[in-house]
């Protein structure tokens, strides 16, 4: 990939904001940058990235949450996450589906609207932003996750992986929904 060429169509905030940012972007891209922004005087020499104005990059410490420093990359993680969470809602759609082929009706109503409902929220939540969307999903995998974990017990033939599965299915949209809730704040 040309960076140069790239590089050049982007505004002096957006190259500045390379530079900056230049310990996330390979060394190629940081040369082109630096090119440009000598070219455009927005910089004197490659050495002005020593500055103190240039040294935010990565932080050293461990973060469960990375910092995200550029507005384009927090915007399209947010859109990733939710293709992720939108993806979820698929789910509890299938298992519905799947039991109505069983003959079970309440099994079939239930996973049908469990994903519906997950849906709805997270299409609420892309829409409003609002901090009652997270509660309420939230709220509904806790809520299934306890459903999911009796019906576990209670079945005579209860292996590991059964509960691990249960754990990763939960622990995963939990965080994501929560790294979510982060990004958007910060947008």
């Amino acid at each position: 990939m040309n960076f140069y060429e790239q590089y050049t169509t982007y505004s002096d905030t957006r190259i500045f904001e390379i530079l900056k940012n230049h310990k996330n972007y390979q060394e190629a891209a940081v040369d082109a940058a630096v090119k440009i922004a000598v070219e455009r005087k927005l910089i004197n020499s490659e050495q002005d990235l020593m500055s103190p104005e240039f040294q935010n990059g990565k932080s050293s410490g461990f973060s469960i949450f990375p910092e995200i420093t550029s507005e384009y990359h927090r915007q399209r993680l947010v859109g990733s996450i939710f293709r992720f969470l939108f993806l979820v809602s698929l789910l509890p759609f299938i298992y519905g589906i799947l039991n109505y082929s069983k003959g079970e009706t309440t099994q079939t109503w239930l996973g049908v609207g469990v994903g519906f409902t997950w849906f709805l929220f997270c299409f609420l939540l892309k829409k409003t932003q609002k901090s009652v969307f997270f509660i309420l999903l939230l709220l509904l995998i806790l809520s299934v996750s306890v459903l999911i974990g009796n019906n576990l017990i209670e079945k005579e033939t209860t292996k590991l992986l059964d509960f691990v599965m249960l754990v990763i299915g939960v622990l995963l949209p939990v965080y994501l929904l929560v790294y979510q809730k982060k990004l958007i704040r910060q947008i």
